[in-house]
């Protein structure tokens, strides 16, 4: 039996780490967390999650140079990049998505969105 899918959740806020993380281990997923943009890169170095949750306003690096440089770098890992961001004006979305960002969703979004989003991800 494969361990269930890991998930790297990335926010500088620590309440929405804990909620997206609870959740997501309630429903059969490992979890890992970071509050900044360079924990982010080195966890997904490290542990080589199969999902991250990636808030795009981080205190050092913001979301959309954390996913060119997941991209740039990381590209072997497979991760699924899933931004988590409360800007959602079109050049925003549009600016996740060409960073490498597979899916956009809208804070706040609930953490059963969060989880559809992720199964879809890793059919």
């Amino acid at each position: 039996m494969s361990p269930s899918p890991l998930v790297l959740i990335v926010d500088d806020v620590a309440d929405n780490r804990e909620v997206y993380a609870e959740y997501l281990r309630f429903r059969g997923y490992r979890t890992l967390e970071a509050a900044t943009g360079s924990d982010a890169i080195s966890t997904v170095r490290r542990h080589r999650p199969a999902v991250v949750l990636l808030d795009l306003r981080l205190p050092d690096i913001n979301g959309i140079e954390v996913s060119r440089q997941l991209r740039a770098t990381c590209e072997g890992s497979g991760a699924k990049i899933i931004a988590l961001s409360a800007c959602v004006f079109p050049d925003d979305v549009a600016g996740a998505l060409e960073s490498g960002c597979h899916a956009f969703l809208q804070k706040p979004c609930l953490p059963d969105a969060v989880v559809s989003e992720i199964e879809r991800l890793l059919r």
